[in-house]
């Protein structure tokens, strides 16, 4: 649908990539599935989409009225294992789809990127339903197992502006949880950011390219939480939403590949159950300074 249905609407296309990470999010909700099954699902399908793809159809609207009609199909069937009402929102999305029109008939350039770095975190206030408010110094351990990194999808619609997914591993130690009541107080199996992105790059005579960006989201991150004397919990869990903030500069080595320096921040508002009975809620920001390599087709 992206790429035949809506080439020329951007704001459709964030619609589309924002709904299909709802979906995969409330699958990890409805404990069906745990976070790494639906990324590896997410990049299966992509996959197979950019090796079977055929030419074009001449009747160009009539696949897409198909295409719409199976992802509604989808959207319906997949409501059935969500508990909670207002996921319902999901098959809405993309029945509302139907309701855009294409107005050109474009191919995107698609750029995959894998990038590691050093990400820190600032202090944060953590609020217990049990233990009351506490104020946590947090310790990013970015080179430490499991470590730092991320991957970032974009479809690049014309020269300057870009559109796509991301993955973000953070993740955060409390630097002294023993202090505050807890035996372990961390997110470290990744704070886990998804979100849906929009870039605008600057085209330079050089092979040097500035670009800033954004994105919207979802937090679902490894909870590892356990107070004194209590059983621990060691989850992952859907926890609120999230944004972020690129600033960085690419540079082209060839047609194919690129290398990239960025800085990367994250914020992320998060309730996390906990095992033992309650809640624990803290909003999250993180830094990145991010190094990676970018392939192109």
């Amino acid at each position: 649908m992206v790429y035949d249905c809506i080439s020329a609407h951007p704001v459709a296309k964030a619609v589309v990539v924002i709904a299909a990470g709802f979906v995969g999010a409330s699958r990890i909700e409805a404990r069906k599935h745990d976070i790494w099954q639906v990324l590896a699902g997410a990049l299966l399908g992509w996959g197979a989409d950019r090796v079977l793809r055929r030419p074009r159809a001449r009747n160009i609207a009539k696949r897409c009225i198909e295409k719409a009609k199976t992802a509604l199909l989808t959207g319906v069937m997949h409501i059935r294992s969500i508990s909670r009402p207002d996921k319902r929102i999901v098959p809405l999305v993309v029945a509302a789809l139907l309701l855009i029109e294409s107005s050109r008939e474009a191919r995107a350039e698609v750029e995959l990127s894998l990038y590691g770095g050093v990400q820190t975190a600032p202090h944060s206030i953590i609020s217990d339903s049990v233990l009351g408010d506490a104020r946590v110094k947090w310790l990013g351990k970015s080179l430490e197992a499991p470590p730092y990194y991320g991957v970032r999808a974009t479809w690049w619609t014309s020269e300057r502006w870009g559109f796509g997914a991301e993955l973000n591993h953070a993740k955060v130690y409390s630097e002294n949880p023993n202090s505050i009541g807890y035996e372990v107080l961390e997110f470290t199996d990744g704070l886990n950011l998804i979100t849906a992105n929009v870039f605008r790059r600057f085209p330079t005579e050089s092979r040097f390219t500035p670009y800033v960006g954004g994105g919207l989201g979802i937090a679902v991150p490894h909870v590892e939480i356990q107070r004194s004397a209590e059983p621990r919990t060691f989850e992952y869990q859907l926890t609120g939403p999230a944004a972020i903030l690129v600033m960085g500069s690419s540079y082209e080595i060839n047609d194919r590949w690129s290398v990239f320096g960025e800085y990367k921040g994250s914020y992320s508002r998060n309730k996390a159950k906990i095992e033992a009975g309650g809640t624990l809620k803290t909003n999250i920001v993180t830094n990145a300074v991010n190094f990676g390599v970018s392939f192109t087709f």
